[in-house]
């Protein structure tokens, strides 16, 4: 009979999801002591990271989180009560309207900015930039060759 080593090496998708929570928990945390202590983690998971710069319709944000249009409108609606987004003509389509950002939505993705490249620093001089750049280039392969993302459009999330 065999045993399982009790601390099995995890799975890669484990690895990037662990990292994927501390990014979301050091940029929240990052965020308060910056002053948007209203911000929550869900406003940066489901609605920051999935608007475009010009501007992204409410029922896209929706999509692109997998919650339902009512869900986001709750969220959109919480943010825009804050000045952190506005909602506004669609300039493509007149009947419908976008999200962009507000003052303090720009400042928070400004402040998120600046977090991701101390982050990105930071973690060059745990492993080196070359091995951190080797990583960068071997994930966005990964990506790039997924049939859900091959054509993906870059979000940044800065207005």
């Amino acid at each position: 009979m065999t045993e399982e080593p009790a601390h099995a090496a995890p799975f890669l998708p484990q690895l990037i999801g662990q990292a994927f929570n501390l990014i979301l928990d050091e940029l929240y945390h990052h965020l308060v002591e910056a002053g948007h202590e209203d911000l929550r983690p869900t406003h940066c998971l489901n609605v920051f990271r999935f608007m475009d710069c010009d501007g992204t319709r409410p029922t896209t944000l929706a999509r692109r989180a997998g919650m339902t249009p009512q869900a986001m409108s709750e969220l959109v609606g919480y943010l825009e009560q804050r000045d952190y987004v506005r909602r506004v003509p669609d300039p493509t389509d007149g009947r419908g309207r976008v999200v962009i950002y507000a003052d303090r939505g720009t400042r928070a993705a400004e402040i998120s900015a600046g977090y991701f490249a101390d982050l990105e620093a930071r973690w060059g001089a745990i492993v080196g930039s070359d091995r951190l750049q080797d990583v960068n280039s071997a994930l966005t392969q990964i990506l790039d060759a997924a049939p859900a993302h091959g054509a993906r459009k870059s979000r940044v999330p800065a207005p």
